[in-house]
């Protein structure tokens, strides 16, 4: 039951992620760590470059999946531990 609660809720922050790296795709942030290094150093971010974008992309699909995949198999796991499946 617990293994089955903790999967759904990696499922759920997954799907979390995949939703918010798909809302902000386009905005090109950066993280909050980068931005305190900038921050103390006085420096602009760099451009994003395709690679950047290649890799923003991938982690938005790979979260997608990871998310839908992990939800549905606790689901189907807590259904089975509850007997009504």
């Amino acid at each position: 039951m617990i293994f089955g609660l903790g999967l759904f809720a990696a499922g759920l922050f997954f799907c979390w992620l995949a939703w918010r790296l798909w809302t902000y795709r386009d905005g090109g942030s950066i993280s909050l760590l980068e931005a305190a290094i900038l921050k103390a150093t006085g420096e602009a971010p760099l451009p994003r470059t395709r690679f950047d974008r290649w890799l923003h992309d991938f982690q938005m699909v790979m979260s997608a999946i990871f998310g839908i995949l992990l939800t549905a198999v606790s689901v189907y796991g807590l259904l089975e531990e509850a007997g009504l499946t």
